[in-house]
């Protein structure tokens, strides 16, 4: 009785033993699958973030062609009389009139051949790079825009050309965008931020301008008609002008309409800053509501012009905060009027084997010959500058020669 016993105890060891040496090995099985899968994904991740990477590479290729048939068109067919008759401006003018077209960057003859489909990008690399296959598959140019976008920080200044496709009278310009708040991080998402507002009707000091105040603009409206004189820029007239500016405050109350004639530096008792009516409960998810600050402006008539045919530039400055995004428009009354070949949009599509990426690129055309300055003085060292102006009389400071 004894042995049989002991013989079922044996058995029962055995037993446990097997469900242990199944269980360890289902552990070990199930931990090596779970390694193994962990190592899959990664390397699926790596795989779509290259392949993800070189698309938005071979997208700005698409870009960076746009740009040479831009600067090409510009360099060798605007301007001339006789160069826009040749066969080159006359092929680059038909693929920029074509702005649906995918294909613009081949009938251009910058890049690829015009009956393909894509342009391929050589590889000179490894083997491995060369398997990506990359290339662009669709680039489109519009060199008509229906607005002028862009971003300036206390250290910049832009100017912006007002070539309209028609004449213009007045200009709408926005700023201030939720990109633009300090706690914001730049996220474009639905939430709403406000923004800080004040009532100030004189310019404040810098330490007293809060984080998430809009910034304050200066615009300068710099144009002439056929002809003009040099003195045509220091005239004042109520209802021709050359040359005027506008300091834009961001304010709790305020109108969006005013004029260029509102100009304050006509003398000393012009008035106070314009004060710009801005929303606080403004969303980037809006286009109605993207950005906090919106003005309307009339432009007065160019001096010597009868219409309002006028060559027109519009250099704007951002006072007091670092940061703002703004977008210019156009219009003739209410008729909407579109910037001609100022700012032009290019939308590329590249991809890397089956992988497709797209962006959309504003490109800055500028061809004038001469830049405009950003700063009267420019320099290195200190500098000193002392003097003591009244209404009779000028006095001369002193500079130490520390």
């Amino acid at each position: 009785m004894e042995q049989v016993y002991q013989s079922k105890k044996e058995r029962m060891r055995g037993a446990v033993s097997i469900f242990v040496v199944i269980f360890s090995a289902l552990l070990i099985t199930t931990i090596a699958v779970g390694f193994i899968r962990i190592m899959i994904q990664e390397q699926q991740q790596a795989t779509n973030t290259d392949l993800s990477q070189s698309a938005l590479d071979s997208a700005n290729a698409g870009v960076e062609d746009a740009k040479r048939l831009l600067v090409r068109y510009g360099d060798y067919c605007q301007g001339s009389t006789a160069a826009s008759s040749t066969a080159e401006c006359v092929r680059l003018s038909r693929a920029l009139s074509e702005n649906a077209s995918c294909n613009t960057i081949q009938k251009s003859g910058i890049a690829g051949e015009e009956s393909g489909d894509e342009v391929r990008l050589q590889q000179t690399g490894n083997a491995a790079d060369e398997l990506l296959e990359q290339a662009y598959t669709c680039v489109k140019i519009q060199l008509d825009t229906t607005d002028y976008v862009g971003s300036l920080s206390t250290s910049d200044s832009k100017m912006i050309p007002l070539k309209g496709t028609a004449d213009f009278d007045r200009i709408d310009i926005e700023w201030y965008s939720q990109a633009d708040l300090k706690d914001s991080g730049g996220d474009a998402d639905d939430t709403i931020q406000q923004i800080m507002l004040s009532g100030d009707t004189e310019l404040p000091k810098l330490a007293d301008w809060q984080a998430n105040r809009p910034a304050m603009l200066r615009l300068q409206l710099i144009q002439f008609g056929d002809t003009f004189q040099l003195s045509d820029f220091d005239k004042k007239d109520d209802s021709t002008s050359n040359s005027r500016t506008l300091f834009l405050n961001p304010s709790i109350a305020g109108r969006n309409s005013m004029n260029f004639s509102d100009d304050v530096r006509g003398s000393r008792t012009s008035g106070s800053l314009q004060q710009v009516a801005c929303d606080s409960n403004f969303t980037s998810a809006t286009v109605d509501r993207q950005y906090a600050c919106k003005a309307t402006i009339l432009l007065p008539p160019a001096i010597g012009s009868s219409d309002l045919r006028r060559t027109a530039y519009l250099h704007v400055d951002s006072l007091y905060n670092d940061n703002t995004s703004y977008r210019i428009q156009m219009a003739n009354g209410s008729t909407p009027v579109t910037f001609s070949s100022v700012q032009p949009i290019v939308d590329s599509t590249g991809r890397a084997n089956d992988l497709f990426r797209r962006v959309q690129s504003r490109i800055e055309i500028d061809n004038s010959t001469f830049p405009f300055p950003q700063s009267a003085l420019s320099v290195s060292s200190n500098l000193c500058k002392t003097f003591r102006v009244t209404d009779t009389e000028y006095e001369a400071g002193e500079c130490s020669s520390e």
